[in-house]
């Protein structure tokens, strides 16, 4: 039986198949690029209610399957692109999700040397001027 780190490397890995983890990763990429525009979090919590889930943590399946996509897309490993990404590397997106109160978590958490470190974080995925072209790249509903 094969073992993953499901920080890492989800069974699933992208967001591209019929699991239903995936199949939420593609609803929820766009949810978070909107998020972005908005210069908001969005927590585990809101994204589970959405899916009228009682708990949060089956939300952690999608988000790495996101962030399995991204990693993957940004290196032309993708082969669900509709075209080779040039342009820089795309923003864990994927670390905007947080805990209730707003807080980063887990592997997020871990890596900041403080909790002040946290914005500037957030601060590199609002500015990422490149989300509609990654929704486009990876044939996700462009924002407007």
């Amino acid at each position: 039986m094969q073992k993953y780190d499901l920080r890492y490397n989800s069974p699933y890995k992208t967001m591209f198949g019929k699991q239903i983890s995936q199949e939420r990763a593609q609803i929820i990429l766009p949810m978070l690029v909107e998020r972005v525009n908005e210069r908001e979090t969005i927590s585990f919590g809101e994204l589970a209610e959405f899916f009228d889930m009682r708990f949060a943590l089956p939300i952690v399946y999608p988000v790495g399957c996101i962030t399995g996509t991204l990693y993957r897309l940004e290196r032309n490993e993708l082969g669900e692109a509709k075209f080779k990404w040039e342009h820089e590397r795309i923003p864990r997106i994927a670390n905007m999700v947080t805990k209730s109160n707003g807080e980063p978590t887990g592997f997020v958490k871990e890596n900041l040397s403080n909790i002040e470190d946290f914005q500037p974080l957030l601060d590199r995925i609002y500015d990422y001027d490149q989300w509609n072209e990654v929704l486009k790249a990876l044939g996700v509903v462009e924002l407007t």
